[in-house]
């Protein structure tokens, strides 16, 4: 185990786990306040803020860390074992962080200068209506899926121009603050109900050109960044793959833990009070998922491993169609076999599971949540991947 974390940040990794751990405690304990208000109880996202962790991967110029992505990956996996939803936060907070250090110099200082503990959220879809002005733009829009936005100090949102040194539309995201936009509470949903993932509006908010982040461009090409450390030579759709896989893989792991807890204390009424856990059939389901998420667990760490050493190698931010691709599929695999795993432990916990007080309940709809998100969906991924072995281009973006 390689021991950047703790140069970075002062911490050992064992002392950045007990506070991933106590933070997920404080959202397990609030679990059923969380799910009856559709959204994590501030008292545990001010404690998330006070521990620093999502400011892992943020540059040290910001008071960031600037760890590698395997920490990264360890302590988000800790925290969405207690709380899919705050692991949920974590990651693609601690995400939204890393590549802010690809943005210009006032747009960081708009972030950061007066509230350095901010938190940055973002809904990539580029759906705004865009309107150039002079030194800036006009937008007007709405867009889903803002997960953080009900704690966040600003908040990035997509849109197609050209950008202010660009001669062709492309895909940026324009940062406004959250005073610029209006939050609905659309946050009905299956699981993950403590992101408060909610829409939000924008009418006709001015954005000056500083605040156009050109991410369709730092995607593929990286851009200039100011600190050429090892962390920014991580290509960008690597890193945010890494974030969505992150509360997908630890609530996976607390699946199986829980599955075994069950069944240890778990009777068959219909056979005569028998102990469950005594039945080959549970214990072949544990052994499977188990082994399954061992597997699962292996490739997201080398997934996180084989970004990092091309880093600290200095090789190229650009990855290849091959490259791309593979990473997709890897993702893939991994979202769907947690889910799976994670179906068969369900199926076999018996009827009990099917109450609200359940714990594999709540832990099935919110893995089942996570799995919906396009940087995952393994048809996209696989597809992708074997029209890049025949020859032909994969998905766009991924």
């Amino acid at each position: 185990m390689n021991n950047y974390s703790s140069i970075k940040t002062g911490l050992s990794r064992d002392e950045l786990l007990d506070q991933a751990r106590e933070v997920g405690e404080l959202a397990f304990s609030c679990r059923e306040e969380t799910e009856r208000e559709r959204r994590m109880p501030d008292e545990v996202m001010d404690k998330l803020r006070a521990t620093g962790l999502t400011k892992l991967i943020r540059h040290r110029k910001w008071g960031g860390a600037e760890t590698d992505p395997m920490t990264f990956l360890d302590i988000g996996r800790e925290i969405s074992r207690a709380s899919t939803s705050l692991g949920w936060l974590y990651s693609l907070l601690g995400f939204h962080e890393w590549y802010m250090a690809f943005a210009s110099d006032e747009l960081q200082h708009d972030v950061w200068g007066n509230d350095p503990d901010a938190f940055v959220c973002d809904s990539f879809a580029p759906v705004g209506q865009i309107e150039r002005v002079a030194d800036g733009y006009v937008l007007t829009g709405r867009w889903r899926f803002a997960s953080g936005i009900e704690w966040a100090g600003w908040i990035g949102v997509g849109g197609i121009t050209v950008a202010p040194d660009g001669e062709h539309p492309e895909h940026l995201l324009f940062f406004v603050p959250r005073s610029d936009v209006v939050i609905e509470d659309d946050w009905h949903t299956l699981g993950l109900k403590g992101s408060a993932s909610r829409a939000v509006t924008i009418t006709r908010a001015f954005v000056p050109a500083h605040r156009a982040f050109p991410l369709g461009r730092v995607a593929v090409s990286r851009g200039a960044v100011v600190n050429d450390g090892p962390l920014w030579r991580v290509p960008l759709m690597s890193l945010q793959g890494l974030a969505i896989l992150i509360p997908t893989l630890g609530t996976a792991q607390r699946i199986v833990d829980e599955f075994s807890t069950w069944t240890k204390a778990r009777l068959r009424p219909y056979e005569g009070g028998a102990a469950a856990r005594e039945a080959p059939a549970p214990q072949l389901a544990l052994a499977a998922a188990a082994t399954q998420w061992d597997a699962c667990h292996a490739l997201a760490e080398k997934y996180a491993q084989e970004g990092w050493d091309r880093a600290i190698c200095g090789e190229s931010w650009v990855l290849t169609e091959e490259e791309r691709a593979k990473l997709f599929s890897w993702r893939g695999y991994i979202g769907r076999s947690s889910i799976e795993l994670s179906d068969q432990l369900y199926i076999g916990s018996g009827a009990m599971a099917l109450f609200d007080s359940h714990p594999l309940q709540q832990l099935f709809r919110d893995i089942h949540s996570c799995g919906v998100h396009i940087g995952i969906d393994r048809a996209d991924a696989y597809t992708s991947r074997g029209r890049v072995a025949m020859g032909f281009p994969g998905h766009p973006f991924h």
